[in-house]
Parts: C-alpha cells; structure tokens; sequence
C-alpha cells in the first residue's frame, strides 16, 4: 500500500482518501465539499508556483491550498501495465481478473475460490481498511485488503 499526502501527488495520479488529518472549520469545510475518506481522488493541475492545487473529486474539480492539502493522507493507486489492484476498485464496479502478485500458496488458495484470471466479479464494498466483498459467480466473499491489493484487474 502506497500511501501519499494529498499535496505530494503528481499531476494524474489517483487515488483514494484514507484519513484527514485537518482539524476544525477547514475540516469541516472540506467533508462539505466531499473530500471525506474513502472517496476517490485524482491530482489534475498545480499553479504555477505550486499552490493552490486542482483536484478531481466526486466527479468535480476542486482547489486547494497546499496546507489544507497536507493534511489529507491518499493511498496511490497502484497501477500495472495490465491493470489496477482488486483493493482499489470502486464498490459497483464490475471487473475482469487479469493476474494475481502472490506466492504459490495465495495463488492456489484463490484458485481454489474460482479467482482465476478473465473471471469476472463485481465489487460490492471496498473501503480504505478492512475487507473487501465480492459477488463472484453469485457468491459473496470477503477478502483482506492485502490480498485484494495482490488481485490485478482491468475495469469492464
């Protein structure tokens, strides 16, 4: 898990929030204005002497000062060149597995559940701790975040 404070994120990359640590009106302010965990985020643009900065967040753009967004912990997406990790999938989204990043024993073991690659499976619940819930061939399974984070998918 890659983790990144909002203002050290380079222009495209994404990611998800996992903590704000602003305290107060700006605190306040920004779960107002969506910028609350678990939301998706990507870094669009900084201003020429690098403050204030644009982001993407639910589906609009939004300035911040580099202070305020210090204080807002991200966890990178982790992108390959076949895909993205299971653990950053959105809940809804519906997935092809494209490989799995794990030793022998992992690899066998979600095998032996059917996650194999080109199935399919939509994502039910992800968040930025605890398990990550699947509807696999109409069956619910729960797996941990570092396991989902070994799954590689490509969105359908």
């Amino acid at each position: 898990m890659s983790l990144k404070l909002l203002s050290e994120l380079n222009r495209g990359e994404k990611g998800r929030i996992v903590k704000i640590a602003c305290t107060g009106s700006i605190r306040q302010r920004l779960l107002d204005m969506g910028v609350v965990s678990g939301s998706d985020i990507e870094m669009q643009r900084a201003a020429p002497m690098g403050d204030p900065i644009e982001i993407k967040v639910k589906g609009y753009n939004l300035a911040l000062r580099k202070k305020e967004a210090a204080g807002i912990q991200v966890e990178v997406t982790q992108m390959t060149n076949q895909g993205m990790s299971l653990a950053m999938a959105s809940p809804g989204d519906l997935v092809t597995v494209t490989g799995i990043r794990a030793g022998r024993g992992l690899q066998r073991r979600l095998t032996d559940m059917g996650l194999t690659p080109g199935v399919q499976i939509r994502v039910i619940n992800s968040g930025a701790s605890g398990p990550v819930l699947i509807d696999l061939r109409e069956t619910r399974l729960a797996l941990s975040h570092g396991i989902a984070q070994k799954i590689v998918v490509n969105k359908i």
